[in-house]
């Protein structure tokens, strides 16, 4: 009760979009200004940072791979003594572990073809310009640009040399328009192949609302994959994979993957104390949860920007192996869903929602990642996709009850 007697909370007439995009125009210019300080130390030493932290370290298991493949030993990919050999050259200390299913290495293999440095600005590069284009389809307005300068898991990404850009292009670019072009979504939608833990919704989305030519070409285009990389690679390559793949599991409960890293609701009940099995069990039931809440939302008459906002963050809540830089995927719901507010208008909570949803990654973990706090980092991924789940669920009730009172009211 007392928040419902809070309108500058709950309705923020304060928040006018001129000054919305002052704000926004304030923090994207003080996180360019703090990458480039940042890329100078980098450049001052040889591309390392404090505690010999490489300038795109994930990135180098990519190359590392491309280095492997090239070399016509695709299978020792999947063998850490030989992979962590490859990555030598750069790393100086630790190791990268290859997670990834042999679909992965059909991207891979280019990237040794130049060295380790320009590979990887050309490959953030490229990415990052797929994110911003799929962005601009959403938004369609060159503030846009700016909004993406101000996000911070843009630079979390960035800066660690990951995928999220290519894995969120993937996902944003299906779903925007498997209403229009149902087989070319499903087509592109199977891309998450490459990373398929965090597209688990996506087939249940897409049976519950019956896109069947969506589904069907998203397998087909998954199983071409999976066959190109059998033929490309062999199938050596994928039964190393297999015999790997424990240690995805292994890495997780033992926390070789630091739990502040992650943002799944497992990582936080473990940072929490809870031991392996108990944050286990809790996952699991906020994932069925999830599950259940994404069915009955799509059962619903909702709006498109809602319908894809759903599915998104359900695929971010429901695995248990996501990453600080794979909550660049917000981007899309919140895309979404500002485009739809900007015409329909702002329901009560939503610019509150989209504000901490926005700032969360640039307070919880940003500061640390560019040597500017001593403490650790605090998941903010499960809480901030719950809270938004919140937000979405509660304006799809109260609209439904809205339309069921004005039937009953001319029925009378």
């Amino acid at each position: 009760m007392v928040f419902q007697e809070l309108p500058m909370l709950k309705d923020m007439p304060w928040l006018t979009a001129p000054r919305a995009r002052l704000y926004v125009s304030g923090v994207a210019i003080v996180l360019v200004l703090t990458l480039a300080r940042s890329l100078l130390l980098f450049y001052r030493d040889g591309g390392y940072g404090a505690n010999n932290f490489l300038l795109g370290s994930d990135f180098l298991t990519f190359w590392a791979a491309s280095l492997q493949v090239l070399a016509g030993h695709p299978a020792e990919v999947y063998v850490p003594e030989l992979h962590l050999l490859a990555e030598a050259p750069y790393l100086r200390e630790g190791y990268e572990a290859f997670f990834y299913p042999p679909t992965m290495l059909l991207l891979c293999v280019p990237l040794a073809l130049a060295p380790y440095f320009v590979s990887l600005f050309v490959f953030i590069g490229m990415t990052a310009a797929s994110f911003a284009a799929v962005i601009w389809r959403i938004l369609r307005t060159p503030w846009c640009l700016v909004a993406i300068l101000a996000y911070a898991p843009v630079y979390l990404n960035a800066v660690a040399g990951q995928n999220a850009f290519l894995t969120a292009s993937i996902l944003g670019c299906g779903l925007n328009i498997m209403d229009r072009r149902p087989k070319l979504a499903g087509a592109i939608l199977g891309l998450m192949v490459i990373k398929p833990h965090l597209a688990l919704a996506v087939p249940i989305a897409l049976i519950v609302t019956g896109r069947w030519r969506t589904l069907i070409w998203a397998g087909l285009s998954s199983i071409s994959l999976v066959v190109l990389s059998v033929l490309l690679f062999g199938l050596d390559t994928w039964l190393n994979f297999l015999d790997v793949s424990h240690s995805a599991r292994q890495a997780l409960e033992n926390g070789d993957v630091e739990f502040s890293l992650l943002q799944s609701v497992y990582a936080t009940a473990r940072l929490l104390g809870a031991g392996v099995n108990t944050a286990f069990i809790i996952h699991g039931l906020v994932a069925l949860g999830m599950t259940c809440v994404l069915v009955w939302m799509l059962r619903q008459n909702i709006s498109a920007a809602t319908e894809r906002s759903i599915i998104v963050l359900a695929c971010l809540l429901i695995t248990p192996f996501c990453l600080f830089y794979d909550m660049l995927i917000m981007a899309l719901p919140l895309a979404w869903m500002l485009r739809e507010w900007l015409k329909v208008g702002f329901p009560a909570w939503s610019k509150m929602v989209l504000g901490v949803t926005f700032l969360a990654p640039m307070v919880f973990y940003l500061p640390v990642l560019y040597q500017l706090s001593v403490v650790k980092p605090l998941p903010f991924g499960s809480p901030v996709i719950i809270l938004f789940c919140w937000l979405l669920v509660r304006e799809s009730t109260q609209t439904r009850q809205a339309a069921h009172g004005e039937r009953e009211v001319a029925a009378v």
